[in-house]
């Protein structure tokens, strides 16, 4: 045992160099872990389950959610979830969607969806495509118009292609999961959901004046309000 001992130590003592680099090594990766997750913990969550070809999800996303989430930066923490007041069951192992405005919005829900699993584009991207998206009048049909706004051409096959097959039924259907977990059916659509509590006087005010709710709700409040 003791010789065991001797080894262990003379280990450490002819490696210290490297022991000591791996321990800061991961004192700091434990501090910035800490940091994210303080500053995730201080940010608004607003979380938007919604409709790609809803006149008030398309509303309120480019008036009232884009402004917000490009103002208030480093404040807010936005989760979007595309399904709205659409149903799914499998049937003979495929899943089966009904949406609320027909076919095209199921399409349009799954392109969105598959944006926003896809690995390859920044959370920036992401949301920038989401807003283009729905500022068109055929969100379901401009994929390849909001991808040449953000650069990102390149993407279009492989999302096309996700929204297409069973990955983007499987999104799709994951995303149900969630929005049914909140109310089931929706109330209304866009239901806005803040700091994971959903209040209807807050949904409410939340549709016309978010900007309003976050300055009301953040802990830090930003010079903007």
């Amino acid at each position: 045992m003791r010789g065991v001992l001797n080894v262990f130590v003379n280990f450490i003592l002819k490696n210290k160099m490297k022991t000591l680099a791996v321990v800061c090594l991961l004192a700091l990766c434990y501090g910035v872990s800490a940091k994210n997750k303080k500053n995730d913990e201080q940010k608004v969550k607003i979380a938007v389950y919604y409709e790609s070809l809803c006149p008030d999800s398309k509303r309120f996303i480019t008036a009232q959610l884009a402004p917000v989430w490009r103002d208030f930066r480093g404040v807010v923490k936005v989760k979007l979830v595309p399904y709205g007041k659409s149903t799914h069951d499998k049937v003979n192992g495929k899943w089966q969607f009904n949406c609320h405005h027909g076919p095209d919005e199921c399409y349009g829900n799954k392109i969105q969806s598959c944006i926003l699993k896809d690995r390859s584009l920044q959370d920036t991207e992401k949301m920038e495509l989401i807003i283009c998206l729905m500022g068109q009048a055929n969100p379901d049909k401009s994929i390849d118009t909001c991808l040449t706004q953000v650069n990102k051409q390149s993407e279009s096959v492989k999302l096309k292609r996700c929204a297409s097959t069973e990955q983007g039924d499987t999104l799709l259907a994951t995303y149900g999961d969630k929005t049914d977990a909140v109310q089931r059916p929706l109330g209304f659509v866009p239901t806005i959901v803040i700091n994971e509590k959903f209040d209807q006087a807050v949904q409410d005010e939340a549709f016309t004046d978010l900007k309003k709710v976050i300055c009301r709700v953040a802990p830090n409040k930003p010079a903007i309000c």
